[in-house]
């Protein structure tokens, strides 16, 4: 054929329907992604051929500082095996219990593949830490339930762990990996790097304590132009990187109802301004034109300026903290995970943080700051108003039921989306029935999965029949949903993730 012609033969045929397009590309991903484990078991396996047996041992003391005796004991071992510096030497590919690899098999398997050395590397080190440090999930993938890029994003983040931290890793995760988000593996790792080694956890913290700062680049310019900005980088204390967060919000979304045709970004940037001059919300007119609005900004600072005295004020922002009780009164308490005295630890709902509890009994003692102790909140209890409009009482219990978006896949975090009426809602003036805005007919879902359910998608032009088509689901328990997608594929969406049907 022609350099640059196109056959056009197989258009002649009718083209294939969309929906069994949809089947045939699911089809297709399927066998790729029986490939790709199937490879990385035989890399696995490579790797098995070419290696001596011998276990690694951890190289690493207290505070995960090198042990140097334990690296020249190693090194020693190396050269009794191999005769002599400069020959074939075995690497430490994974974390402790792990077999060490010979170097000239990674350079051939690499090279084989078409990749450089150190990405071959990356390939063998993944697997061996995936088939020696986490059997509960290799299991997984040799049964064919999950893919291998899930599995080396486990493995980038565990290889640092001791081999009991991996364990607790493999154990809190192998069940759900198949639909678990990076940042859920990223946070469970945390916590198991927590729990097993609270030295390091502890030395880590008291670093960063002593590295907060922020800088204000005011002498770099690359032109005339660009001088009137200025590069602002810090790191700050979390409690008051969300009071700051809360504070620049705040403004910013004042700026906007005053008129401002600025961006978010531009705004965000003015808010910073605003606060440096002591302002911590605007006393803006509610009827603000565009005209007027920068001017009004400025009046109003100016004059609150004029006539309100300088105060001490309290924290602004609200964190929700989840503790045990041992942890407010600082008790000592033996980690049921490692059988030790361990760190007291600390959930932030405030975007999902885990910390110390010594981290937030320092918070608590800023002066001003206010201490709410509540109760659990029984998630099996029904709430039902006839209004459209969703109380805090039944959003608060429908966001803590489910902490993600609904919607098939989707890991967004359900503190800031929308409550959908899983039925639409009729109002009672129209035949509705009562209680219909309820805990048990709501579901959390992200503003654009919101819209993709609300709104029909258009058939494609080439099929006849109906001229919309859209996505539908029920729910089948308080923690359970059945999706239908506009082509008639079914997805069940449970505590563990996602199933296609």
């Amino acid at each position: 054929m022609a350099l640059g012609h196109q056959d056009h033969s197989a258009q002649d045929s009718a083209p294939v329907p969309t929906g069994d397009l949809l089947t045939e590309i699911r089809d297709l991903d399927k066998a790729a992604d029986q490939a790709d484990r199937d490879r990385f078991i035989a890399v696995a396996e490579w790797a098995e051929r070419h290696t001596t047996g011998q276990l690694l041992p951890d190289l690493y003391g207290t505070f995960g500082l090198p042990d140097d005796d334990a690296h020249t004991e190693a090194e020693n071992a190396w050269v009794s095996r191999f005769g002599m510096p400069g020959a074939d030497t075995m690497l430490e590919l994974a974390g402790p219990g792990a077999p060490e690899i010979s170097e000239f098999a990674v350079v051939e398997l690499a090279a084989a593949l078409g990749r450089s050395t150190d990405s071959g590397r990356m390939l063998l080190s993944d697997a061996v830490e995936a088939r020696y440090r986490l059997p509960k999930i290799w299991q997984r993938l040799l049964d064919g339930q999950v893919q291998v890029w899930r599995v080396r994003r486990v493995t980038d983040l565990t290889r640092s762990l001791t081999a009991e931290a991996a364990a607790f890793v493999d154990a809190h995760l192998a069940h759900v990996v198949h639909t678990a988000s990076f940042t859920t593996v990223k946070r469970l790792v945390a916590e198991a790097a927590a729990r097993f080694d609270p030295e390091t956890t502890e030395m880590e913290e008291a670093d960063t304590a002593a590295t907060l700062h922020v800088t204000l680049d005011l002498t770099t310019a690359w032109s005339i132009g660009t001088a009137n900005g200025v590069h602002l980088s810090g790191l700050l204390d979390r409690a008051d990187a969300e009071e700051l967060e809360h504070a620049i919000r705040t403004i910013a979304d004042q700026l906007l109802a005053a008129g401002s045709q600025d961006s978010l970004d531009v705004r965000r940037a003015k808010a910073l301004g605003y606060l440096s001059r002591g302002d911590l919300t605007l006393d803006l007119a509610t009827e603000l034109t565009t005209e007027d609005a920068s001017s009004s900004v400025e009046e109003a600072r100016q004059r609150r300026l004029e006539t309100t005295k300088p105060t001490t004020r309290t924290r602004q922002v609200v964190l929700h903290i989840h503790l045990s009780e041992a942890a407010l009164k600082s008790s000592p308490e033996v980690d049921p995970d490692t059988g030790k005295l361990g760190l007291h630890l600390a959930r932030v709902e405030n975007h999902h943080q885990t910390l110390t509890a010594d981290t937030v009994r320092e918070w608590l003692a800023v002066p001003g700051s206010q201490i709410t102790v509540k109760p659990v909140i029984d998630l099996h209890d029904q709430i039902a108003v006839d209004a459209y409009e969703i109380p805090d009482r039944i959003s608060t219990r429908i966001k803590l039921k489910r902490p993600t978006c609904v919607f098939p896949h989707c890991t967004r975090t359900s503190t800031r989306v929308d409550l959908d009426h899983i039925d639409e809602y009729v109002p009672p003036d129209r035949g509705g029935p009562p209680g219909q805005t309820a805990t048990d007919r709501l579901a959390p879902l992200c503003r654009r999965h919101h819209r993709a359910k609300t709104h029909p998608s258009p058939v494609p032009s080439n099929e006849a029949g109906s001229t919309t088509i859209a996505w539908d689901y029920v729910q089948l328990t308080p923690t359970t949903w059945l999706w239908t997608s506009p082509h008639g594929i079914r997805y069940l969406v449970h505590p563990d993730g996602t199933t296609t049907l």
